[in-house]
């Protein structure tokens, strides 16, 4: 098992696991999100402030998290998916603490990570991880969780 920044080579597999967890597990949330960026992984997460996590395990892409810069202070944790065979065996708490220390290495204040309620795995990783829920938003017929974890709080602890 390793966790790495992505290479090119991955874009294919990264975009097969992503979407087929999107299809079989939150076909119903696909228009809270755009999936453009994984036609764009190098360009989209290729800021000086930038990166994208993969976990790679016997030649197979089965974990991803992106870090995307939002404000000077602030960073997006974004596209955090395991892959569901590879799910309760530490893989997301080892890619977020890796997503942490990049933060806390860039100077991010803050980070950001935005769930539909149906992902209950991801959302249950970031509470893990000291995330706390800011906001809730209603787009009729289902909500879009924010949840921030002060990069500050940790650095003192």
């Amino acid at each position: 098992m390793e966790i790495r920044k992505f290479i090119e080579t991955d874009g294919a597999k990264i975009k097969e696991l992503i979407l087929s967890i999107l299809e079989k597990e939150y076909p119903f949330d696909r228009k809270a999100y755009s999936d453009t960026d994984l036609e764009t992984i190098a360009a989209t997460y290729g800021g000086s402030r930038d990166t994208f996590f993969v976990i790679e395990k016997e030649g197979q892409i089965i974990a991803t998290a992106g870090i995307k810069e939002d404000s000077r202070e602030v960073a997006l944790l974004r596209r955090v998916f395991v892959s569901p065979a590879e799910r309760r065996k530490g893989y997301g708490s080892k890619l977020l603490g890796k997503t942490v220390t990049f933060c806390e290495e860039n100077g991010y204040k803050e980070m950001v990570f935005r769930a539909t309620s149906k992902m209950v795995q991801a959302i249950e990783l970031c509470k893990k991880s000291g995330f706390k829920e800011a906001e809730k938003l209603d787009l009729g017929g289902f909500f879009i969780h924010k949840f921030v974890l002060n990069l500050k709080l940790i650095s003192q602890a």
